[in-house]
């Protein structure tokens, strides 16, 4: 027996969604896809009418329609993966007698983006992580995304594998995807060539490069010419830097206190270096290993400035006097 269709009138009584805004989900997102009848008119399913009903309940709960269509697909992927690893693990059991244990991505939780990301992260999903990335770009601002949910997702990266809760490969796969989405959006920037300069870096014996692009992508959005010299570069590389280039500033990033400590005596020849010149540049801590603000002891222009990558670059333009 044939299934009955619906005209779009239809389905827009049915549904609550007006004709309009139907053709819209359609044409734009492909929430729908109706059949066209011999005179040209769409025609919908009943399986097409309850996709438009929970379509609709999730905007009207402040939903984007792009992110509730790709829910929506995504759940039915899911359900359609597990009717075939079911019937897979019933033909496997016939004989072997045991069921295998396999990963399905669930639809993802838009208000819980960083519990999705570190689930993919677990399972070095890269397909979902980058599809979901991308739905992330569409959704907020680059700010919101980077203070709100890319820096959010490496502290917590960070502290499950300090705690033991994950290994050491998932932590990198982690990173390094997010180290990738950083540099990506830095790129997008091209601020004057008259703009103050500020070289950026990890600090002596430091690897973990992430604290330190976050404050170059928020000192490039406040206008100044960045560039990174990438993590660990050599203590001579930097006294070159400061005695051939002069720039306004060198800021340098900590994940742990015991490294900043070992990186004493650096920062302090530096100081020195900077006072013999007569020079106005000024150096900036910043990172995990950072609890207060204020001056390095012994030192007069190394200055330790706390918070995240935002409030650390506010901070320095204050240090630098810039408006």
């Amino acid at each position: 027996m044939t299934s009955r269709l619906y005209t779009i009138k239809e389905a827009s009584l049915r549904t609550g969604v007006s004709t309009q805004l139907i053709r819209k989900w359609e044409e734009r997102y492909e929430a729908v896809k109706p059949e066209r009848m011999t005179n040209g008119y769409r025609s919908y399913s009943k399986q097409d009418i309850d996709t438009l009903l929970w379509l609709k309940g999730q905007v009207d709960e402040g939903v984007p329609i792009g992110m509730a269509v790709l829910e929506w697909k995504n759940g039915l992927e899911a359900a359609a993966a597990e009717a075939d690893v079911g019937s897979r693990d019933t033909a496997g059991q016939h004989h072997t007698g045991r069921q295998q244990e396999l990963y399905i991505p669930v639809s993802p939780d838009w208000s819980k983006p960083i519990d999705y990301l570190l689930q993919c992260f677990m399972h070095l999903d890269l397909s979902n992580a980058q599809r979901f990335y991308e739905q992330l770009l569409t959704m907020y601002h680059l700010e919101h995304l980077l203070l709100n949910i890319l820096e959010p997702t490496l502290v917590e990266l960070g502290e499950r594998l300090e705690r033991g809760d994950i290994s050491e490969y998932q932590e990198h796969f982690g990173s390094h995807f997010i180290r990738d989405k950083v540099l990506a959006i830095r790129s997008l920037f091209r601020p004057n060539n008259d703009s103050p300069l500020l070289v950026t870096a990890c600090g002596p014996g430091e690897r973990h490069e992430l604290g330190i692009l976050f404050i170059g992508f928020f000192a490039q959005q406040e206008g100044f010419r960045v560039v990174y010299l990438g993590s660990w570069p050599s203590e001579k590389g930097i006294f070159d830097c400061l005695g051939e280039v002069k720039p306004a500033a060198f800021t340098f990033s900590f994940s742990t206190a015991e490294r900043l400590e070992s990186a004493q005596a650096f920062l302090l020849k530096l100081d020195r270096m900077i006072q013999e010149s007569q020079l106005t540049t000024k150096v900036f801590i910043g990172g995990r290993a950072v609890y207060e603000d204020g001056l390095l002891s012994g030192a007069e222009h190394v200055f330790l400035v706390t918070g995240d990558g935002k409030r650390c670059i506010e901070k320095i333009k204050t240090r630098l006097l810039i408006p």
